[in-house]
């Protein structure tokens, strides 16, 4: 198969990296690690997902026991793509297990995406100001910090969906092996989160359609290899998976599409949407109000409008923010915050454009713009990142550490002393004990320590976490349960979390 450049227009800009542009992108590589895992060892969210996660890389790797899914989505019987478990590998084989230095990994690749956004942006414009401008506020975004610091397989959409649009522009500015890094972009961006695969395929479908004078020019060969390619890697998986257990994924997503189960009015579910979509870009320059989402998403949409004669493939900015929305609305399904995750670095893009629009105008004008970003967003991390707080996948269990977490199950095999035990926990969700498993597997394996063992239970520990939303739930299970669970040896308290011993 022959694969080659054609031209689309004349006098295009190849970008070569120059020291000096490696050299400021490098250093905004190295702040966006600082800030993204500042205080990390202490505070990073292990919850029982967490857990539940890295006990199934525990089983790649020690037990060599491969899995086609990963973790399950919040439709029944829809599950994301394993891309999650197979990149947590590295970090896990090198750092024997180690939670923090496994979620430090997906940090140092958020951290290098500011190159992607570089590039995105440079191509996008073939100017390099924009770009740096972009790439600076992806260092420094609110939004861009919180995700990365989510040890989670959704943020792995960000670099993803900026591989997939840096692909589009390169092959659409002639290079058509590029037609190959949409296709695996894509297929990334679906193993990482399910709904991707809607989302991209909309925002796909929309450029075919825009730019298929350019398709007309690639061999059909060509193009349904990359088709084939494509689809293999991005449902290969799901294919077998399905065909082992009944076809489960593909009732649930026609049932999905088909809007299944749903009774919310295509009115509601454009109110409830669209207000998550407007938070969710003020989130991503640290501010907390719909309303000014609505006003940033104004003047992003007025600026594409105003450059998009100029500038002829910021049509595809448009698609990026706008199809999610719609494709959303559409399946009326409940909306959470991270299914725009993948749109993160499309606003951190747009508020960039913005800015150079303002600088094309008046540079003044546009610099002061460009300060009151950086500022606002540095300024609500600075107020939030060092208390832990305002991070959306730890609402429910704001005041919940990492640090408190080691401190129990330190605590726990210091008490045991050597003797066989077993442990229940309070968790939020209710008693899920996956987080607690692992980290009694973690330090138990690392020193050389008796695992708990639910034939040992009359040596309990209690571990019980402080529920702040229904206190009265909590209080009725510890007097009408754990009461019975044996007569109370001792008791410490490491922040949120309180840690009985109990012998029957």
């Amino acid at each position: 198969m022959e694969v080659k450049k054609f031209s689309n227009f004349k006098n295009k800009k190849k970008l070569t990296m120059s020291r000096k542009t490696f050299v400021i992108l490098s250093v905004l590589a190295l702040i966006s690690f600082f800030l993204r895992s500042y205080l990390l060892s202490d505070n990073l969210f292990f919850g029982p997902e967490q857990g539940r996660d890295m006990l199934v890389i525990k089983d790649i790797v020690v037990n060599h026991k491969l899995t086609l899914i990963g973790s399950k989505t919040d439709i029944d019987g829809v599950f994301h793509g394993p891309i999650f478990y197979y990149l947590a590998v590295i970090p896990f084989f090198l750092s024997h297990g180690d939670p923090y230095y496994t979620a430090l990994f997906f940090i140092f690749i958020q951290s290098i995406t500011v190159y992607l956004v570089f590039l995105v942006t440079y191509e996008l414009m073939q100017k390099r100001q924009p770009a740096y401008i972009a790439a600076i506020i992806y260092t420094f975004s609110f939004a861009s910090v919180v995700y990365a610091r989510w040890f989670s397989n959704p943020p792995l959409s960000i670099p993803f969906s900026l591989l997939f649009f840096l692909s589009v522009l390169r092959f659409l500015r002639g290079d058509v092996r590029y037609l190959f890094g949409i296709g695996i972009a894509y297929a990334f961006l679906g193993q990482a989160e399910f709904i991707n695969y809607l989302f991209f395929a909309g925002i796909g479908l929309l450029l075919i359609i825009r730019y298929r004078s350019y398709l007309r020019k690639i061999p059909l060969m060509t193009l349904c290899f990359a088709a084939g390619f494509t689809l293999f890697l991005s449902i290969g998986n799901y294919v077998l998976f399905d065909v082992r257990h009944d076809f489960l994924i593909t009732h649930n997503v026609l049932k999905l599409i088909l809007g299944g189960g749903n009774t919310t009015s295509f009115i509601d579910s454009g109110r409830v949407v669209f207000e998550t979509f407007t938070n969710q870009i003020a989130y991503s320059i640290g501010l907390f109000s719909g309303g000014w989402g609505i006003l940033l998403f104004s003047m992003i949409m007025f600026s594409l409008f105003s450059m998009r004669r100029k500038y002829k493939y910021l049509d595809i900015m448009m698609y990026w923010l706008i199809v999610p929305v719609l494709i959303l609305i559409m399946l009326r399904h409940n909306v959470l915050v991270q299914l725009f995750v993948g749109s993160i670095a499309g606003y951190c893009i747009g508020i960039a454009l913005v800015v150079y629009w303002f600088i094309e105008k008046n540079r003044n004008i546009g610099v002061f713009v460009f300060i009151c970003f950086i500022t606002l967003t540095s300024y609500t991390y600075m107020l939030y990142i060092e208390k832990n707080s305002n991070m959306f996948f730890q609402s429910t269990q704001p005041e919940l550490r990492y640090k408190d977490q080691k401190n129990v199950v330190e605590y726990v095999y210091n008490e045991s002393n050597g003797r066989p035990f077993f442990f229940q926990a309070y968790t939020i969700p209710y008693f899920w004990q996956d987080a607690w498993k692992y980290l009694f597997w973690y330090k138990g394996m690392k020193n050389k320590r008796t695992m708990p063992d639910e034939k040992y239970d009359d040596l309990l520990y209690v571990i019980i976490q402080k529920d702040r939303s229904n206190p009265r739930f909590q209080e009725d299970w510890y007097k009408g349960t754990v009461s019975s669970w044996g007569a109370i040896q001792s008791t410490k308290t490491f922040g949120e979390l309180t840690v009985e011993e109990r012998i029957k």
